[in-house]
């Protein structure tokens, strides 16, 4: 059987920035959505890799992580991979899942296709980000995405995260990249987009 592969446009290990706990984070690259203002172009335009479902499950089991949050993108187009990913880590780990998606929880139950996915989700916040309903709410892009529980895994320590009065985010600089990461407040978002000026806009934001 033919070995299963992931488009990822990044990866990164040990934030808080995408969910409570240690997180493995991954983006995936490709999107059927084109909302604007949207903060993860580089996602559907900028480069990506191929990995191996094994060679990621088995950076995630190794990094020590509790929990993987998955981002884009939009996951749900590569449900069976991203299915494969998580079956592979649990079968090892106890391990938690968030997942960031453009298609609404309705329209994923409508899918048949994207329900065994959904059937590992521990949250999910769902809908397009919407520009004009931005409201700098902390962890999500705008007021019509919704967030939603789907086990009790996260119930306690989400309710505490979740409820945070002001976005984090992150700009981090390594040898060949500037990468932003998270949800950037109108500040942050203000100092990326100097950066990106700066740098004939040769920059990563996830």
């Amino acid at each position: 059987m033919k070995e299963l592969k992931l488009k990822i446009s990044h990866t990164e290990a040990h934030t808080d920035l995408l969910g409570p706990g240690d997180r493995f984070v991954v983006w995936v690259h490709g999107c059927c959505f084109d909302c604007e203002g949207c903060l993860a172009l580089n996602t559907r335009f900028g480069a990506y890799q191929e990995v191996t479902v094994h060679d990621l499950a088995e950076r995630i089991k190794n990094s020590g992580c509790d929990g993987i949050t998955v981002s884009g993108g939009e996951p749900f187009l590569q449900a069976e991979a991203l299915g494969e990913l998580v079956r592979n880590v649990q079968a090892e780990r106890d391990i938690g899942v968030i997942i960031y998606s453009g298609f609404t929880l309705e329209e994923l139950r409508d899918r048949g296709e994207f329900t065994g996915l959904l059937s590992m989700t521990d949250i999910l916040i769902d809908g397009r980000y919407e520009k004009n309903l931005d409201d700098g709410r902390a962890y999500i892009g705008s007021s019509n995405q919704r967030l939603f529980y789907l086990t009790d895994r996260y119930k306690k320590s989400g309710e505490i995260y979740y409820a945070a009065e002001k976005r984090r985010a992150k700009i981090k600089f390594s040898a060949d990249r500037v990468t932003l990461i998270g949800v950037p407040s109108a500040g942050v978002l203000k100092i990326w987009n100097e950066i990106k000026a700066k740098n004939g806009g040769a920059a990563n934001d996830f």
